[in-house]
């Protein structure tokens, strides 16, 4: 998989024909992450609410495809903030999934790994108290984007040494303005994606992954699935390398481009 710089890559909708092209006869099945995809980012996860025309076009979508939400939040409260039960949800980056029939990944007995992320919590709020720290089921995201910009290369040294030194059952993980502590387990989005559409029989040569994201941990599913990948990031961000085919320029976009695509898959598939 190659990777690009994000603002030289065609615009799923003014290059949309070519993007449907891609898609051919096969059946796309859709995933979708959630903050600074479907929704805006904001100064606080709690301040996030999801639009009811972006809610309107994954209902319709769900009605002829398989369609599932791939999120950094607890899929507690993913499922909470989009409300239909007929999608897919997938939270903590891919931890945390339970499938119709109850099936799960394998990664064995967690609750020794939760009953931690307590104490993890109270290393990492006394070496930056500044940041606000999101305790999550499987995983702990500390939000950087209220500091100072000089603060942040101190944070995430200090959180560097607090793994280090207490604990290595964790990996770092970094993200637009946050930094998410995971399970040090060979998991990803990417690695979630492709569990799911094998447990779903979506592994298929008529079917196609149509994964939609915005951040550094989006990538994993962009590199990992052999299917279209659509990056939210603005034509102005020349800093931006992804792995995906097609970008958009922000949430607005996002939603047009699943409206079109439902308009245009639904005759067909």
């Amino acid at each position: 998989m190659s990777v690009r710089a994000a603002h030289t890559l065609p615009s799923a909708i003014a290059d949309f024909e070519s993007f449907l092209a891609r898609i051919g006869s096969r059946r796309p099945a859709f995933f979708l992450d959630f903050d600074g995809t479907l929704t805006p980012i904001m100064p606080r996860p709690d301040m996030a609410r999801l639009a009811e025309p972006v809610r309107a076009v994954i209902a319709a979508l769900a009605e002829r495809h398989s369609v599932a939400v791939v999120s950094g939040r607890d899929r507690a409260e993913i499922e909470r903030l989009i409300g239909l039960p007929e999608i897919l949800y997938a939270g903590n980056h891919g931890f945390d999934i339970v499938l119709p029939d109850g099936r799960r990944p394998g990664h064995g007995d967690m609750t020794c790994h939760q009953s931690r992320l307590d104490r993890v919590a109270e290393d990492v709020r006394r070496v930056v108290p500044d940041c606000l720290i999101e305790r999550k089921r499987f995983t702990i995201a500390i939000h950087s984007r209220n500091v100072p910009d000089a603060r942040v290369p101190v944070i995430e040294a200090a959180v560097v040494r607090v793994l280090r030194k207490e604990h290595p059952h964790l990996k770092l993980t970094t993200g637009k303005m946050v930094y998410e502590l995971q399970p040090n387990l060979d998991w990803d989005k990417g690695r979630a994606v492709l569990w799911m559409l094998e447990e779903l029989g979506l592994n298929r040569e008529d079917t196609i992954p149509v994964f939609f994201g915005d951040d550094v941990t989006d990538e994993r599913a962009f590199e990992r699935l052999e299917g279209l990948g659509v990056v939210v990031a603005p034509v102005t961000d020349h800093n931006r390398m992804t792995a995906a085919d097609f970008r958009v320029e922000d949430c607005r976009e996002v939603v047009v481009v699943l409206q079109r695509l439902h308009r245009s898959t639904g005759a067909t598939h």
